[in-house]
């Protein structure tokens, strides 16, 4: 397929849908047609200057996020040790929202009581003992996985920049609407790689 053909159909998809509808058509087409993806992505718009035109590349996604992990171990432990918030009380806060999804456990008050058992501190102490070493190997172990999850995932976050792209932005509310379609999008690209509501498959 070359890239008119290609484009042609990324077009017609974004044209016949809602920017949220088009983000998740488009991104499954991206996702799983590879030679739809290899028609749009990469194209020379100069000498050594490549558009990436579905979106990012999920090479490139992958080994920055390994990366950046291995060199966070500092940062992760810095994190560990100086929550933004009391990690207990907000998660007494959240237990509405808990319990709403586990109906099991909220007859048995089992969220409640682990919170309230838990020793943070104790926590803490686990996690950083080490400099943060099982955290940057535990990303390392898992780059096959990740780099799984983001060759399927870069290209529906392409899907959902084109869609949002596409929307008019010259006025306020319009900069608005595209703001909120970027984050339906994001939701519904979420479900449909989960496949709830859509034709997705898990990631």
């Amino acid at each position: 397929m070359d890239y008119e053909s290609a484009d042609a159909v990324r077009r017609q998809i974004l044209a016949d849908n809602d920017p949220v509808t088009a983000s998740v058509i488009l991104g499954e087409k991206l996702a799983r047609d590879p030679e739809f993806y290899a028609a749009l992505h990469g194209r020379e718009l100069a000498p050594g200057v490549h558009i990436q035109n579905p979106g990012p590349d999920p090479t490139r996604m992958t080994e920055k996020l390994i990366r950046r992990a291995q060199g966070a171990a500092q940062d992760y432990v810095t994190g560990m040790q100086n929550p933004r918030r009391d990690p207990v009380q907000s998660a007494t806060r959240a237990a509405g929202k808990w319990a709403n999804r586990t109906q099991e456990a909220i007859a048995n008050k089992s969220y409640e009581k682990g919170v309230r058992n838990q020793n943070y501190g104790e926590a803490v102490q686990t996690a950083t003992s080490d400099g943060g070493a099982a955290y940057t190997a535990g990303v390392s172990k898992r780059q096959a996985k990740i780099a799984r999850v983001m060759a399927d995932l870069a290209p529906r976050l392409g899907a959902v920049s084109q869609a949002v792209q596409a929307m008019p932005q010259d006025t306020d509310a319009q900069r608005e609407q595209r703001l909120l379609a970027a984050r339906k999008a994001m939701i519904a690209i979420g479900k449909a790689r989960k496949g709830v509501g859509g034709g997705g498959t898990a990631g």
